[in-house]
């Protein structure tokens, strides 16, 4: 068997490389995406590469006997064994430009190359008649993305008792506005007693954002400083159907921070936890990002700032890796309109709006 590695400028020409090359027997066995060139990480550009193969071993057998001897039969059919071997193992990768084609689709639209490839072995293969712009290779493609979809669940408040939810990610992703939009649907649209606690003291703009917003809707505010002064404040606030609480941005690199923000969201276990990231967050970030506020234990995630961003192959990404909850999107700054529980429907279209 003949192996050879391909590189190009895009994925139809490494292909048409690797059938020049080896014919049109050759089996496409891996391809990857990579950057080459450029000065300390700029300015590189972008190149494909595609490693196939193609089984050579037969024409080396002589040809000349009118009757295949015992060995030469026996030859014949273990290489025909291990061809067949070779073709269960990557039966499931569509072959050839309709493959390469949806590959790029969904790797332009900001999702992992690994994933990908996981969304197009899962399609039905009758995909590949279908152009790679056509309405029904898109729906095709979300409805396979929506298997990601766990769950969406937003905030739900008991009969009896209240709920307790608290906001935690990284710094800039939007906590302080989201509370702001949450705080305004309970109280004012849907008529619940609701209380507001920060304990994002490291920003006194956060701390007078939030007291802003909790004036104009005459909800209570309460600043706290340490978990002990949480549970205080909680315990006071006990005729409350809906706590909303704020907590400071962190560094998913910073330990003691995050030691300090487990131990101020496990002082009470009612307290629902809410990872709260943008959408904008490049792939690789954010999965550090998740796995660095793991130590959290989020119940849900919410992701912000959808309209600030052209792909959002992200969110898809994250789903693929961590069974999570989706809750609330926000997508834009207006209080209390620009936010709303996760549309599947509505969503996933967007993951390929450049289709």
């Amino acid at each position: 068997m003949k192996v050879r590695v391909f590189t190009a400028d895009s994925m139809q020409n490494a292909i048409a490389q690797a059938k020049s090359a080896l014919g049109r027997d050759a089996i496409i066995l891996h391809t990857r995406k990579f950057r080459k060139g450029g000065l300390w990480g700029f300015f590189s550009k972008e190149e494909v590469e595609v490693t196939a193969a193609v089984d050579t071993s037969i024409a080396t057998i002589p040809p000349q006997k009118a009757e295949p001897c015992v060995e030469e039969v026996a030859v014949q059919s273990e290489l025909a064994s291990m061809r067949s071997l070779l073709e269960k193992v990557i039966s499931k990768i569509p072959q050839g430009s309709e493959h390469s084609s949806v590959l790029d689709l969904l790797m332009n639209n900001d999702i992992d190359i690994q994933i990908a490839e996981q969304i197009i072995n899962d399609l039905p293969m009758d995909y590949t008649n279908f152009d790679v712009e056509s309405p029904e290779l898109k729906q095709l493609l979300i409805t396979q993305i929506q298997t990601c979809f766990k769950s969406v669940e937003g905030i739900k408040i008991p009969e009896q008792g209240r709920k307790i939810a608290a906001f935690f990610g990284p710094t800039g992703v939007g906590k302080t506005t989201t509370i702001a939009k949450l705080a305004a649907k309970f109280a004012i649209q849907e008529g619940y007693q609701i209380a507001l606690i920060t304990a994002d003291t490291y920003r006194i703009s956060a701390v007078e954002q939030l007291k802003t917003y909790s004036d104009i809707m005459g909800i209570p505010i309460h600043v706290v400083y340490a978990a002990d002064e949480l549970k205080a404040v909680l315990d006071s606030n006990q005729d409350k159907q809906l706590i909303l609480i704020d907590t400071a941005g962190r560094s998913p690199h910073n330990d003691e921070q995050l030691d300090e923000l487990t131990k101020l969201l496990h002082i009470d276990d009612a307290i629902e936890k809410y990872l709260v990231l943008s959408a904008t967050t490049k792939y690789k970030d954010a999965l550090d990002i998740v796995k660095k506020f793991s130590i959290c234990m989020p119940h849900k995630v919410i992701f912000t700032k959808i309209d600030e961003t052209r792909n959002i192959g992200t969110i898809v990404n994250l789903l693929y890796q961590f069974p999570i909850s989706l809750s609330y999107v926000t997508n834009g700054q207006n209080v209390p309109d620009d936010i709303e529980l996760v549309d599947i429907n509505r969503l996933t279209p967007l993951i390929l709006r450049d289709l």
